[in-house]
């Protein structure tokens, strides 16, 4: 019997989730269900840095697990002929604080040439901050490598519908488990009030400064300046449930004062484009299955959602826990037989 699995949800990690089931369980029909795909996805607008980030309060045990599982496979894409055309990357740079922190962040063993920054370094590279840390770490930019992931997901037989929903009833009579990835959309569609928004506001320019990325997170002097394919991404900001995804004038002049205060040369860059997204904000990642009445019919639901700043960070690592509950999920029904579906 060939069991239906709708994923809903194109993004980073709706995409990645739906080609892991259909790639690691093949028998099964996969169809990803959703209205907006690359490029007009939140990691489409993103630079695609590895850095968890804007996580709540999920165990740090399990962002290790979700992005060393991550960092794993950009590396197998790094060393790959295919790294160009996913938009996978390696870059050096530094990290900038207000203060030292009490400890190291818990993925330093994890990133290459991880250091703490000397002060006479810091004296002649960056004025009056007091710490700062130098480590080379993966980019994996969504505008190429989502497109790339979708054409590797159709190769395998994987399908796709265009459709905005409003309720996980409009396909409960289409799929035997439904994996719900639908980022800040949770809020509405799933009635879950801990998802929220957190407005990242981002410029792109052209350049031809592509030595190293810089992220500061001294409070009046918060930026980031990631290397790209062929432009810099500047930023950001983080407004919290701020749910414009329009570009913001005075945000995007603020982005400027800043980066070019990191990086001076940028003074003289073209800015190429200004765009505005929505991290899914949440207390926790939600990974997690259950039997949900849907549509008047008790349903395999799979959830894979909430990950803040950390999409591209932790996207392969939680698509192959969802995909082993999707696994799950299957089991059962066929423990139970045909009439489940009744």
């Amino acid at each position: 019997m060939v069991y239906r699995v709708g994923v809903v949800g194109a993004g980073v990690i709706g995409l990645s989730t739906a080609y892991n089931i259909k790639d690691r369980i093949p028998d099964a029909e996969v169809t990803i269900v959703a209205d907006r795909f690359s490029p007009n996805t939140t990691g489409d607008g993103t630079g695609g840095l590895w850095m968890p980030y804007m996580l709540g309060s999920t165990p740090t045990e399990s962002v290790m697990k979700w992005g060393k599982r991550t960092w794993d496979h950009l590396i197998k894409i790094l060393r790959s002929p295919e790294a160009d055309a996913a938009g996978v990357s390696i870059h050096s740079g530094h990290i900038l604080y207000e203060q030292k922190p009490e400890q190291d962040p818990f993925w330093k063993d994890m990133v290459f040439h991880f250091k703490h920054f000397t002060q006479r370094e810091l004296d002649i590279l960056f004025p009056g901050v007091k710490f700062g840390v130098h480590a080379t770490m993966m980019f994996c930019l969504c505008l190429r490598y989502l497109p790339w992931l979708m054409q590797r997901y159709k190769a395998i037989g994987g399908r796709v519908m265009k459709q905005r929903l409003s309720s996980l009833d409009e396909i409960a009579d289409l799929y035997d488990v439904i994996v719900a990835c639908p980022g800040v959309r949770a809020r509405h569609l799933l009635d879950d009030k801990e998802v929220y928004p957190i407005r990242g506001q981002i410029v792109t320019m052209q350049s031809l400064w592509k030595t190293f990325f810089g992220v500061v997170t001294v409070k009046a002097w918060k930026a980031y300046v990631l290397p790209g394919a062929e432009y810099i991404h500047c930023g950001g900001t983080a407004q919290v449930n701020n749910w414009n995804e329009e570009s913001d004038p005075e945000d995007v002049k603020g982005i400027i004062e800043r980066c070019t205060k990191l990086v001076p040369s940028l003074k003289s860059a073209k800015v190429v484009s200004t765009w505005a997204g929505l991290r899914p904000g949440r207390s926790s990642i939600r990974l997690e299955k259950e039997d949900k009445m849907i549509g008047g019919k008790l349903k395999k639901v799979v959830y894979n959602y909430g990950h803040g700043g950390s999409g591209i960070t932790l996207h392969w690592g939680c698509s192959l826990e969802a995909t082993e509950l999707v696994r799950q999920s299957i089991a059962e029904l066929q423990a139970i037989g045909p009439t489940s579906k009744l």
